[in-house]
């Protein structure tokens, strides 16, 4: 009898002791997980980086202890510069979030950012030269050339769509949609391919030609003019100096900006393409995207997203 009660004690401790030790080993089992791609479990140890295969371009840069981001200066709500060097904007934060997914959670993500200046004339030229990692410039995919050269660099998928759209006053409730144009004027700028691409979309309407937006808006305000053709991010501006004004329509022309890397050539950007479509992706499952959008682009847009659709 009290060898039984002894040995029921013994195997009690062990049974303690063995759930002890699960708890401790685990996690860190877990932590390193990886799915066939290379690419983080969904479910990342809470604490310290991901673990990324070695021949892997995101486990190199974890090895080099940052990112090098090529953004724009002075083009919000995307990105811009203050006068201290400090970056913000919805391409700004969307780069912070990347950062993390590499590196891990940080108290500052800009501890591991290298912001570079550039420009969407330079941004190409940057990544193919190494000189950074990834470009958040407003670059916009553009069909394949046949027989065309391979481009030094790749854009990921879009995670930003925008375009042409139309801006009417805030009192105009005829003009909803493109068809609704049908004899209207639409103001342009001089100059530029938005009154051809409204023409397209709809024939019957007329094209008012101006030397600037500004001329368009008073062109609107006196009513020489019943609607403004130009590009949203431009028309937000126009808003935001009259807000008796809304967007309204589809987008008469759309443009798709991905986030633009070097090219995988010789395995030196092993991995890092799909693992920045799968950032995204995962952006805008997880609400990170819509989170985002409304803290960087909605002040000006006024309007919500959750996704990067039309």
């Amino acid at each position: 009898m009290r060898l039984a009660v002894t040995r029921r004690a013994v195997l009690a401790v062990a049974s303690v002791v063995l759930v002890a030790l699960l708890a401790l080993v685990t996690p860190r089992a877990l932590e390193g997980f990886r799915t066939p791609s290379g690419e983080p479990s969904a479910s990342p140890a809470a604490s310290g980086p991901p673990r990324f295969e070695l021949a892997s371009y995101m486990y190199a840069l974890q090895t080099r202890g940052r990112i090098r981001v090529g953004m724009l200066d002075g083009d919000l709500p995307f990105g811009a510069r203050d006068a201290g060097g400090a970056r913000s904007g919805f391409d700004a934060d969307l780069a912070r979030e990347l950062a993390i997914r590499i590196f891990g959670p940080q108290q500052n993500a800009d501890s591991v950012i290298e912001w570079v200046s550039v420009t969407p004339s330079t941004a190409s030229g940057a990544l193919a030269r190494d000189e950074v990692d990834v470009a958040f410039a407003r670059l916009a995919a553009v069909p394949a050339q046949t027989g065309a050269e391979a481009s030094p660099i790749q854009l990921s998928d879009p995670y930003f769509v925008t375009g042409e759209r139309i801006l009417v006053r805030s009192t105009n409730d005829e003009i909803k949609e493109l068809p609704d144009l049908d004899t209207k004027t639409v103001c342009v700028q001089r100059g530029t391919t938005v009154g051809d691409d409204v023409e397209a979309a709809n024939a019957f309407a007329k094209i008012l030609p101006l030397d600037s937006l500004v001329s368009c808006l008073e062109a609107l305000r006196q009513g020489q003019a019943d609607a403004i053709g130009a590009h949203e991010v431009t028309l937000w501006s126009l808003r935001k100096e009259d807000p008796d004004t809304k967007l309204v329509g589809r987008y008469v022309t759309s443009e798709r900006y991905g986030i633009g890397v070097k090219r995988n050539s010789g395995s030196d950007r092993q991995g890092f393409l799909p693992f920045v479509d799968a950032f995204i992706g995962d952006a805008i499952r997880d609400g990170t995207w819509a989170r985002l959008y409304a803290r960087d682009v909605t002040p000006v847009s006024a309007d919500r997203k959750s996704a990067p659709g039309l």
